[in-house]
């Protein structure tokens, strides 16, 4: 698809008509991205509609690959009032409840370790030759984000942005070749208070043998992007605008950060995802893992301000 113009979706929000911009960054491909952010004043309390008119074009166009225009009329798509995406506007002040004695039964190792300073995201130089510098640098971006979106809420910073670090020089030859290995030969000594994203040559077969490109390590403080992360369809080449989403090592940072999925760790010990937002976004239509209200005030209550 390619989109000239500035063409707009209307969002129904309460008894409010809100235009939701084009956001040409974030569209790739076949998807056309639409943002609103929402204000203090928005509220809807049975939740965002969208109309089957609600696309405009404006005084611009919508095109597919052969230069056609797009059918604007997306009735068979119209969002009917949906629960799960409430707006609440101003939201009522949170009363923490046992989400930090559930965290340190799900994550103790970093949980305990806080003390006020932020956690620190580093990348270990591990990875294939062929997986760049600047594209490690763009996945701890994603580490960027996440922590200015917490200190714009709580008014402190949980995490950081780290580095690209050297593997430690106490590891054992091999120790990142499988995920036995890794495990046989300790976790990668760190320092306190600090988070280790590592490349393990495994393709992880959770999940029933279906795997996971990326596996979380809650007893030691690091997440690793395992072989099957870099082959498709969760890897192209990388280019700028074909790279994978980096915001699923926001994700897999909330696994140890205390977090378990909304909806299929219910057996698990852990404080909750947001729904079709850290957990499965595509259940909503996104595309990108975003962290939440809910989910940044879970973290106020599980890392308190000063520790």
């Amino acid at each position: 698809m390619t989109v000239s113009g500035t063409p707009r979706l209307k969002l129904e929000i309460g008894e409010d008509v809100r235009a939701a911009a084009w956001d040409a960054e974030a569209s790739r491909g076949a998807f056309v991205v639409f943002r609103y952010l929402v204000t203090l004043e928005d509220r809807d309390e049975d939740g965002i509609s969208i109309r089957a008119n609600a696309l405009d074009a404006g005084d611009g166009a919508i095109l597919n690959a052969d230069g056609i225009e797009a059918d604007l009329d997306i009735a068979d798509h119209a969002i009917a009032d949906e629960g799960n995406q409430l707006v609440l506007g101003a939201p009522p002040e949170r009363v923490c409840g046992q989400e930090r004695s559930i965290a340190l039964r799900a994550t103790p190792t970093i949980v305990n370790e806080w003390d006020g300073a932020p956690l620190t995201v580093n990348m270990v130089r591990n990875f294939p030759e062929d997986v760049s510098e600047a594209y490690l640098q763009s996945e701890l971006d994603a580490i960027a984000r996440l922590a200015d979106q917490i200190e714009a809420q709580l008014g402190y910073r949980i995490v950081d942005r780290g580095d690209l670090v050297d593997v430690p020089v106490r590891t054992t030859p091999g120790w990142d070749q499988d995920f036995d290995s890794y495990w046989r030969n300790d976790p990668l000594p760190r320092q306190r208070g600090e988070i280790l994203a590592i490349y393990l040559n495994d393709d992880n077969e959770a999940w029933d043998g279906a795997g996971s490109p990326m596996s979380a390590h809650p007893c030691c403080g690091t997440t690793s992007y395992n072989r099957r992360f870099f082959r498709p369809p969760h890897w192209t080449e990388w280019t700028g605008a074909n790279s994978p989403d980096g915001e699923a090592i926001v994700h897999e940072l909330f696994h140890l950060l205390g977090f378990k999925h909304y909806f299929d760790q219910h057996e698990l010990i852990g404080v909750q995802m947001s729904p079709g937002g850290l957990d499965r976004p595509w259940v909503t239509g996104s595309q990108t893992f975003h962290v939440t209200w809910t989910d940044i005030e879970n973290l106020r209550c599980i890392f308190p301000e000063g520790g």
